[in-house]
């Protein structure tokens, strides 16, 4: 059987539901999500306002999470076999621009003299390095579970695959970042997320392979 046969018919046997996907896909989050939030507190602990910044803390756990919503329905329509992306990717191009005005409203409504602080957090942003670190074992499970499914993109599933965890990752250190501006949040967040799609692509190619 030819390359583009074997294909073909592994993307007629996706039409079929896969009975048990679903909850394998929201056992892969959620305990993604608990592993994470498990490695923030033995290693890094929660800000110690977190009850007085709850609703910051939840407001950059929802941004986190919407990143991740939004690169989902392209890991799952990567995970079939011969599938295009389609309008998925415009969807993430929506998302990035969503954070371009964030930035640019946060900065401009802002005073000039603070703009850099306002931006950076003061410090190094370490959550570029450390939300990629959180998103490992949700990055685990789906590529347990995306594998299965035989995806024929790698690169490009392990690229959505990484941000799907990256998003994970970070909805996990919204309980440790110390940094409440919005300008900071939607540029490095996004930067963390997008440096877990291409630690993803790259792994991808390999780890993915069936």
């Amino acid at each position: 059987m030819k390359t583009d046969d074997l294909i073909d018919a592994l993307a007629r046997d996706s039409e079929t539901p896969r009975t048990g996907l679903a909850p394998r896909l929201a056992f892969a989050l959620i305990v993604g999500l608990l592993l994470a939030t498990g490695l923030l507190l033995a290693f890094f602990g929660m800000r110690p306002d977190i009850g007085a910044a709850r609703m910051m803390v939840m407001m950059k756990a929802g941004f986190a999470a919407l990143g991740a919503g939004v690169v989902l329905p392209l890991l799952l329509q990567l995970a079939k076999p011969g599938r295009a992306p389609g309008w998925r990717i415009a969807a993430i191009g929506g998302f990035v621009l969503l954070c371009a005005g964030v930035v640019a409203a946060a900065l401009l409504g802002g005073d000039p003299s603070e703009r850099f602080e306002l931006w950076m957090g003061g410090a190094f942003p370490w959550c570029v390095v450390i939300i990629p670190l959180l998103a490992t074992p949700t990055a685990a499970l789906l590529g347990w579970l995306v594998r299965d499914l035989a995806p024929t993109r790698l690169t490009m599933t392990g690229a959505a695959l990484g941000a799907v965890s990256g998003g994970i990752g970070a909805m996990a250190y919204a309980m440790y970042c110390p940094v409440d501006s919005a300008a900071f949040v939607a540029t490095w967040y996004a930067v963390a997320i997008a440096l877990c799609a291409v630690i993803g692509a790259v792994a991808g190619q390999k780890l993915l392979r069936w």
